[in-house]
Order: structure tokens, then C-alpha cells, then sequence
């Protein structure tokens, strides 16, 4: 059974950057939309934007006072006939160029303003626009007219996305990405401290050595929480140092009685009564090391340099729990791989917690073998051939005290629960499951060295 992390959001960083970069697309969206009703209410202006462009397109076309026949300004008026016309004037109202002249109006090269735009209604027709437009950087006097009936080629669509184009997206884009870059700089520079916090906070333990708060000059706020957090980390150290240490004394007071009483016993006669003595006594001796264990499981530390062949520790448990195994009449099996198999972990913490599975599984494997297998990888797994787990294990296997209906005689409920807390303090896991082919399998995991 392993421990899983309760859920968490994203950093406190990225969600307001999200947030302004958020409502940064907002004014962005609602400032284009305004702007876009406002041009897209005036069509006039719009029919001015595309003579402007027209005349622009024309001069940049121009060779000198002509326009050459496969200049691409033509193409337009090539492809609509019926729609566009464009007329190149001269001094004395002298047509020098044209594409489509049937659409031109008389009278309207004759029209000398530098710019104009009007609307002729035409009887049985739609009505047509005609316009004027000087160009200024010449001195000729060269004129352009030009006449739109329909508008096929989209050219006032062109006109105001040029608008919105010239008018926000490129005097406000880069300013709105700008304030968002900056924005996401700042937020994620003004909450370093607070991400120092974090992490300083997610490195204490009870009972080991806290480290300093950071350094950085951390807000008002987050400073009393760090200052609330170091003071509620030493009362709670100071708390679980007593209560290991009242464990601890308890447990070394009872081993000399417990001594003397195995030595009483063994000097009896034989018996079935000195049996059950015995049996008591020895279960009574298991329950006094499990408490010694509990209370040396919350004290194991493990550095990041500490590394360890779990090899090693499995080799020590086999040996010193082969005669528990041989009075149970269990054949304890241990299979090594032969290249190291390093893990970040504590040697008394993995003696301590494969100790207690090793026992439990004796305790419960019947008259069938029991595995214990290092690797692949930084695990050790113990195998019983015995009945598995109890339906009713699946949600409390590690709840101190806890025992199943068909739990062996003489358990406290105590082994499992220690085995929890040591492979947390070692930063690793512990998983149960039942064998398909029969019995339990208990797997400790470790980081990788």
C-alpha cells in the first residue's frame, strides 16, 4: 500500500501570470471590438482608406507618367470590369491612362480637388462611388480617379482590418506583450522568497536538526508564518523527543526482566505449561523490540549522500532471523543479485523495517518458504506462501495496533505500522498485494543512489 501526495494546484507564480496575461487578452479583445465598431460604423472613412490605398498602390506602380500594362495594379480591374474603374489624369483634364472607363462619370476627370469622394445614384442602378486623389509628392499634376460600384474583391473589408491593424494591434500588441513579459518577470521575482518559504517549510521534520529560515527578505505575512511554523516545529520536536524517550526507557526497563524470566523458564522442567510460558514470554520479548523500533523509526535520517548496498542489510536480517524461521519450521530463502544495488537509504532503517516484514511473514507463512529477494533496482521483496491478506487489510495493513480476524497469535499490530514510518522517514515506500499463485508479497522501495 503506498502513500499518496494530496493534490495540488500550480505554483502561485504562474496562476497570476496566467491571470493578468488573461485579462491583458481581454482589454486587447474588448479595445479591438470597440475599435472595430467605431471604424466598421463609418463607411465613408472606410471609402477614403481605400482611394488612399488605391492611389498608393498606382504611384508605386507608375514609370514615370505612365502605368506599365503588366503592372499587378491592373489586375483588379482586370478581374472586375463591372465593379472597379480607374482613370490616370493629367493637366488640362487629359486622361492619360484608364481600365474600364464606361464606369467613370462625366465630368469627373474634370474635377481639379486634391481629395474627394461622392456618391452618384444612377436611375434603374445601385448607386457608384467616385473619388479623387491628388498625388502630393509629384509636381505634374498628376491625378487619379477612381470609381467602385460593388465591392467583389473586398476592398473595404481590406480597408478595416488596416484600420484595426494600424490602430491596435500594432501600437498595442507589443505593449500588451510587453506588460505581460514584464508583469510575469515581477511576479515571479516577488514571490521567490515565498517559493524559498515552500521549500525550507517542506524540508523539516520532527525531530530533526531545523535548518535555517531563508535568507531573502520575505513579506510581512509569510514571515510570521515561518516564525509560527519554526515555534510549532519545536514544540512538536521537543514533544517527540520525550515520548521516544519514555518508549525507549520503558522498553530497556522491561528487556532485564524479560531476560531473567527466559533464563527462569528455560531452567524448568519440560512441559506443556513451560511451552506456552515460553511462547508468551517470546512474544512479549518480539512486542518489547517493536517498541524499541518505534521509537528509533522517527529518528532515521538520510542524507543526500548517504548510499548503501542493499545487499548488505538483507544478508544481516537473513542471518540473525534464520533460527526464529527454523523453530517456526519455515525455510527463510534470500536471493542476491551479484552487482551491487546501491539505494539512498539508512542500514539500520532497512534492518529495522525488513526485520519486522521478514517476522511477519514467518509469523504467516504455515509451513511454506518465505522469499526475500533484492533487486532489480532499489527494492527488497519478502514472499510467504501463507493465506495473503485479509479482505479487510486494504485500507488499515498500516494502522498501528491494527491486526486482521486471522492474524497469528502473539502479534501486537505494531510491525507493519513501523515499517510505515521508517520508509517514509527514508523517503520510501512500502506496497502489499496479494500472490496469484497464493500467499503475501510486501516490496520496500528506496531512491536510487
Amino acid at each position: 500500500m503506498s502513500r499518496v501526495a494530496p493534490p495540488h494546484g500550480p505554483p502561485l507564480a504562474k496562476v497570476l501570470a496566467r491571470s493578468l496575461a488573461l485579462i491583458a487578452g481581454v482589454v486587447f479583445v474588448v479595445n479591438s471590438v470597440v475599435v472595430g465598431l467605431y471604424y466598421g460604423s463609418d463607411p465613408r472613412a472606410l471609402r477614403s482608406e481605400v482611394v488612399l490605398t488605391q492611389t498608393q498602390r498606382l504611384e508605386q506602380a507608375l514609370d514615370g507618367v505612365t502605368l506599365p500594362a503588366d503592372a499587378p495594379f491592373r489586375a483588379i480591374y482586370a478581374n472586375y470590369p463591372q465593379a472597379y474603374a480607374f482613370a490616370l489624369v493629367g493637366r488640362g483634364a487629359v486622361i492619360l491612362d484608364s481600365m474600364n472607363p464606361d464606369l467613370i462619370p462625366l465630368g469627373a476627370a474634370e474635377i481639379a480637388a486634391d481629395d474627394w469622394i461622392t456618391r452618384v445614384d444612377r436611375p434603374g442602378d445601385g448607386p457608384l462611388f467616385v473619388a479623387g486623389h491628388a498625388f502630393e509628392s509629384r509636381d505634374d499634376g498628376l491625378r487619379m480617379v477612381f470609381v467602385m460600384v460593388e465591392d467583389p474583391a473586398r476592398l473595404m473589408w481590406r480597408a478595416y482590418l488596416n484600420e484595426i491593424y494600424g490602430h491596435v494591434w500594432l501600437p498595442i500588441l507589443p505593449l500588451v506583450l510587453l506588460l505581460i513579459g514584464a508583469n510575469t518577470f515581477l511576479i515571479r521575482r516577488g514571490l521567490a522568497p515565498i517559493g524559498e518559504a515552500a521549500a525550507w517549510a517542506r524540508n523539516l521534520r520532527p525531530g530533526a536538526p531545523t535548518s535555517p529560515p531563508p535568507d531573502a527578505r520575505l513579506p510581512a505575512e509569510i514571515a510570521d508564518l515561518v516564525e509560527a511554523t519554526q515555534r510549532s516545529l519545536d514544540r512538536l520536536t521537543e514533544a517527540l523527543a520525550t515520548e521516544k524517550r519514555r518508549a525507549a526507557e520503558a522498553a530497556h526497563a522491561l528487556r532485564t526482566p524479560v531476560a531473567v524470566l527466559v533464563a527462569r523458564i528455560d531452567a524448568l522442567p519440560p512441559g506443556d505449561m513451560t511451552d506456552r510460558l515460553a511462547a508468551d514470554l517470546a512474544a512479549l520479548s518480539r512486542t518489547v523490540q517493536q517498541v524499541l523500533a518505534s521509537s528509533r523509526a522517527d529518528g532515521v535520517l538520510v542524507g543526500d549522500t548517504d548510499t548503501l548496498d542493499l545487499r548488505r542489510p538483507a544478508e544481516t536480517v537473513t542471518a540473525a532471523l534464520a533460527p526464529f524461521a527454523h523453530g517456526k519450521g519455515v525455510a527463510l530463502s534470500l536471493a542476491l543479485p551479484d552487482d551491487p544495488v546501491m539505494a539512498r537509504a539508512d542500514a539500520e532503517g532497512v534492518e529495522l523495517a525488513l526485520s519486522n516484514l521478514v517476522e511477519n511473514a514467518i509469523l504467516h507463512a504455515g509451513q511454506g518458504p518465505v522469499d526475500i529477494t533484492v533487486g532489480p533496482g532499489p527494492v527488497i521483496d519478502v514472499r510467504d506462501h501463507g493465506p495473503g491478506l485479509p479482505p479487510d487489510a486494504q485500507n488499515r495493513l498500516f494502522d498501528p495496533f491494527w491486526r486482521g480476524r486471522d492474524a497469528a497469535p502473539g502479534g501486537t499490530g505494531l510491525g507493519l505500522a513501523i515499517v510505515d514510518r521508517l520508509q517514509q522517514a527514508q523517503k520510501g515506500g512500502v506496497e502489499a498485494r496479494n500472490i496469484p499463485e497464493g500467499g503475501a508479497g510486501f516490496r520496500l522501495s528506496y531512491p536510487s543512489a
